[in-house]
């Protein structure tokens, strides 16, 4: 995979390209070793450009919000996959069922305002969509997140991560063995 560059100018289609570039080689078939890699691949891509310390893909699994694939800066390892959380204390349940927006530049100053737990408490930005397959069904949520507040980040990076969360819903379905089509036949 080729070295991404974050520059302000680039025309959206290339990004679009990019991200089906990351995902054309985990086709239907693919084996499951391809599929982790393919999603490894685009979270670090997605971080990078966001400028996170972390982004990750959430499954929701009876109740609990469950780490599956995790990006993180080097020497930023704080979460592990597997480790998982009730949903009922994080952002990404409240994002879900719109208590909370999509982008949200300083955690800290909302924390007690929208009952969150106090391990969010020195968190500066979240931005965070949900991953759902082409049937509709809710699979979990693609997140991340900063410790400095996120002045930098805008509406167009909540777009960015849809797309990635719609690349990664055909990952998911294809290492599921489910339908998978393609964004334009939708």
């Amino acid at each position: 995979m080729r070295t991404v560059v974050d520059d302000e100018s680039e025309d959206p289609g290339d990004k679009a390209a990019r991200v089906a570039a990351v995902t054309a080689d985990a086709g239907a078939g693919a084996d499951t070793g391809l599929i982790e890699r393919s999603i490894g691949s685009l979270l670090r891509v997605v971080r990078e450009q966001l400028k996170l310390e972390v982004l990750f893909v959430g499954e929701f699994v009876n109740g609990n919000r469950v780490f599956r694939h995790i990006a993180s800066k080097p020497g930023q390892d704080i979460i592990q996959a597997g480790q998982f959380h009730p949903l009922d204390e994080t952002i990404c349940q409240r994002i879900i069922d719109g208590r909370m927006a999509c982008l949200v530049p300083d955690v800290t100053r909302v924390r007690i305002a929208n009952s969150l737990p106090g391990y969010y408490d020195g968190m500066g930005a979240h931005i965070g969509v949900p991953v759902r397959f082409t049937d509709g069904s809710l699979y979990g949520v693609l997140c991340g997140f900063s410790f400095e507040p996120g002045a930098h980040l805008e509406e167009r990076d909540v777009k960015r991560l849809e797309m990635a969360a719609d690349a990664i819903a055909q990952l998911l379905a294809q290492a599921e063995g489910r339908e998978v089509r393609l964004p334009h036949t939708r």
